[in-house]
């Protein structure tokens, strides 16, 4: 179980950066609480027996449900753009 990437989510979500974002966009402050939650179960995993059991736990993140690489998943897709079916450089 990769921890670092629930650990780097979090820092990511705590920093002004990503705060002053927040801000920008809905006028209020991340508590970042998903993220935090998120890095609790991360630990969890890691004292599962089974690799298995660690992957199913792990689908319950936030990060897994709304994050990761899927582009149609991203928080900010319907805030800043419009998804492409096809992307222009194609």
């Amino acid at each position: 179980v990769n921890s670092f990437l629930f650990f780097d989510e979090w820092s990511r979500c705590i920093g002004s950066r990503h705060q002053q974002d927040q801000l920008y966009r809905y006028g209020k402050f991340s508590n970042c609480s998903a993220q935090w939650k998120d890095l609790g179960i991360a630990m969890k995993a890691k004292l599962c027996k089974t690799p298995e059991e660690a992957e199913e736990i792990l689908q319950t993140t936030h990060y897994r449900k709304n994050l990761g690489s899927d582009l149609a998943k991203s928080p900010t897709a319907t805030v800043i753009w419009e998804l492409k079916e096809k992307p222009g450089w194609d």
